[in-house]
């Protein structure tokens, strides 16, 4: 529908969400798992292959699909090891009504893409989105 936004993250690491926000808090209403290929034990891998029929999905290994709240803003937050690294990543974008995303992550990278499905051709097509890199956000001090 117009009013929602659909986000297809792609990775062979995890992927969390957290909205209404531009920077990363653990503890805010939303925050989490979308996408975990990691079998520790505390990963939530609940959304791991769920498929809302965003275009161009078809057969895609490690992918999840979620609806997004258009028109705030989302943080997209990437961990990954490998045998010799660990890292965190993270960006925020403001997801338009009515459109959907392609998150994929690479070793340290997060991009983000708008997926469009040309009408006529059904020719599915990615346009970068404009992102910034996420911080974590600034402490606040109890008073």
């Amino acid at each position: 529908t117009p009013t929602t936004s659909r986000l297809r993250v792609i990775t062979d690491q995890v992927v969390r969400l957290i909205p209404d926000t531009r920077c990363v808090n653990w503890d805010l209403p939303g925050a989490g798992a979308v996408n975990s290929r990691s079998s520790a034990p505390l990963n939530d891998q609940t959304h791991n292959d769920k498929h809302l029929g965003i275009a161009g999905g078809e057969g895609l290994k490690n992918s999840a699909e979620v609806y997004v709240q258009p028109d705030t803003p989302l943080t997209v937050v990437y961990s990954g090891t490998t045998r010799r690294h660990q890292c965190f990543y993270s960006v925020s974008f403001v997801p338009e009504a009515g459109t959907d995303y392609e998150a994929t992550s690479e070793m340290c990278t997060v991009a983000i893409y708008k997926v469009v499905k040309n009408g006529a051709t059904g020719e599915v097509s990615r346009e970068p989105v404009k992102n910034d890199q996420a911080k974590v956000c600034p402490s606040v001090s109890p008073l």
